[in-house]
């Protein structure tokens, strides 16, 4: 099974000078190359259409499309089969956010199986490494985590870490590099150590987000004493899944409060990595955590980046296939929390960077559906 591979960092329009000096291509291409992570799972929702056995109780598709607050237009061509792309509202001026929305009458394929192989990274380049967390994790889970490419250049910016977004790190974490240093040599940069502390890092990180959930994230130290706190961030994000929490409320509790489930809702199925993410020439680590609910006939897939290390803060996407009487509508939203589109200028470069993105987004929607057809 083949899957496209949408990773090259080829703007979707040319950004004039004064364009290119505000936005650097940096959120839009940062989008590119992170959100492919997570495209098979688009390709889950695209498969989800099955029997519907309590046709009478379920919503109509333009039912739910006006809750999305989209144009007449818009609808149309929804019903006529086209792919459209959905402004959500963001929640602060620094959430990015996109989404798509297609009605789709696919036939039923094995979700979880297809889930599955969303989780492999096998056909994902910009996933250049990444390994499977299980249980309570170990520094074993975490062995392939190696800075690359640009090994002891990244050491470096380990080893000289500060409040800042160069690196997203808490005050204990910058402390460690800056010790590491410290015990060093002037001259000799020591790669396979600040290896070995990042691996640590992503442990510690990983454990206290299992047991605790969002309260377990500890914050980014920033500027000028600063805290960028992700627990806020994927909290806003999930908060604006308001569909979800109408048509899924469970679903949507659980989100918010992992591990604790209320109202007994289970993921069907839940998946940690450790990915490490070619960012610009950069190594970046994040730590995913996939999730999988069905309820009745509703179907959500989740994708979430609790911690990052670095040009974008955090990662909440959801694929809700929810059926209606017209079909299975298929809604995706992909919510971003970066500093790179926050601050001065920060509404031009949401705009220009979300115009950016709608054809890659249309085109990676088409390739999936045609993929999907086929089943």
């Amino acid at each position: 099974m083949t899957i496209i591979n949408p990773m090259e960092p080829v703007l979707a329009a040319k950004l004039t000078a004064m364009q290119n000096r505000i936005l650097a291509g940096r959120p839009c291409f940062m989008l590119r190359r992170i959100v492919p992570c997570v495209a098979l799972s688009l390709w889950i929702g695209l498969t989800v259409s099955g029997s519907i056995s309590e046709a009478a109780t379920l919503p109509t598709a333009d039912e739910v499309l006006q809750e999305l607050h989209l144009t007449d237009s818009d609808r149309a061509d929804i019903r006529q089969g086209k792919i459209v792309k959905w402004t959500a509202t963001e929640g602060s001026e620094r959430e990015l956010a996109v989404g798509m929305v297609l009605l789709t009458k696919t036939k039923t394929t094995s979700l979880v199986e297809l889930f599955r192989e969303a989780s492999a990274y096998k056909e994902e380049k910009s996933v250049t490494a990444h390994g499977e967390i299980a249980g309570d994790g170990t520094l074993a889970d975490f062995a392939g985590v190696k800075l690359e490419p640009n090994g002891e250049k990244e050491a470096r910016l380990y080893l000289e870490a500060k409040p800042g977004d160069e690196l997203n790190l808490d005050a204990k974490e910058i402390a460690a590099f800056r010790a590491l240093k410290s015990a060093g040599g002037k001259d000799a940069v020591p790669v396979k150590e600040v290896e070995a502390l990042v691996r640590q890092t992503l442990l510690s990180r990983y454990q206290a987000y299992r047991a605790k959930g969002l309260a377990g994230i500890e914050p980014y130290e920033r500027k000028k004493e600063n805290r960028l706190h992700v627990s806020e961030e994927l909290t806003l994000a999930i908060k604006q899944m308001k569909l979800l929490a109408k048509y899924a409320p469970s679903v949507h509790a659980a989100l918010l409060n992992y591990p604790a489930a209320k109202d007994g809702q289970k993921a069907l199925e839940e998946h940690f990595y450790w990915l490490n993410l070619d960012l610009f020439g950069r190594p970046t680590y994040a730590l995913s955590h996939r999730m999988l609910f069905q309820v009745g006939e509703v179907y959500f897939a989740s994708d979430r980046h609790y911690y990052t290390g670095h040009d974008y803060n955090s990662l909440q996407q959801g694929v809700t296939a929810l059926p209606t009487k017209d079909g299975t509508l298929v809604i995706t939203l992909v919510r971003v929390s970066t500093d790179q589109v926050g601050g001065f200028a920060s509404s031009t470069k949401h705009s220009v960077s979300r115009a950016l993105m709608g054809p890659y987004f249309i085109g990676l929607y088409e390739t999936l559906r045609t993929k999907a057809e086929k089943q």
